[in-house]
């Protein structure tokens, strides 16, 4: 055995090295997965009370860095027709002004695991009503998208998730929502944070 390994340390002393730095690649990849996820933001955002446009709106950063809000965005659907419009500010007081949340803006910061309530649904399309265009906000809503915007020190663009409600009619009482998912979608691609930008940009 001894002589069968003098013979063929060569070879031994060239797979030794080759597996170390193959663990050491693992290792660096686990190490750098780790830190991507810790960068990661993750912002969810629940409908709380009924499911109706009664339901308090909350958003919460689950992420391990602190984000600032810095947008949101109702992209309202009604008759083959979409509009979206920015509510983090509140133009005037509207007749809803009693809500408590809804203050005169809605940027703010969020450490790691703290949560905003952002107000009732009704509150936030008497937003978008008193900075539309008109349509579809003032027609029957078919579909309410809810896109929250901001900023973290992790990264140089913008985060943002979406969570998205069909908005059922019912003639014998509230309109329902209806939730596609569970959770919120983390928007990650470039091509639709660069669409969210250019949103924004048209609301100024």
């Amino acid at each position: 055995m001894l002589a069968w390994i003098e013979t063929h340390s060569s070879a031994l002393q060239v797979v030794v090295g080759l597996t170390t730095a193959l663990v050491w690649v693992i290792y660096l990849h686990i190490l750098v997965s780790g830190l991507r996820r810790q960068r990661r933001s993750e912002i969810l955002i629940t409908l709380g009370g009924k499911r109706d446009m009664s339901g308090r709106v909350m958003v919460s950063n689950l992420g391990f860095e602190p984000i600032y809000i810095l947008d949101i965005l109702l992209r309202l659907s009604a008759d083959h027709r979409e509009e979206t419009v920015s509510v983090a500010e509140r133009g005037k007081q509207d007749e809803r002004g009693q809500d408590p949340s809804d203050k005169s803006t809605l940027q703010t910061p969020l450490k790691t695991g703290d949560m905003i309530d952002i107000g009732e649904i009704a509150t936030l399309l008497d937003r978008a009503r008193a900075g539309s265009s008109g349509s579809p906000v003032e027609v029957t809503l078919s579909r309410i998208d809810i896109t929250v915007v901001a900023v973290t020190a992790a990264t140089s663009s913008i985060v943002a998730a979406q969570r998205s409600f069909d908005v059922e009619q019912r003639g014998d009482g509230p309109d329902r929502l209806r939730p596609h998912s569970l959770y919120a979608r983390q928007i990650r691609s470039r091509r639709e944070r660069r669409r969210i930008e250019q949103d924004m940009q048209r609301s100024l």
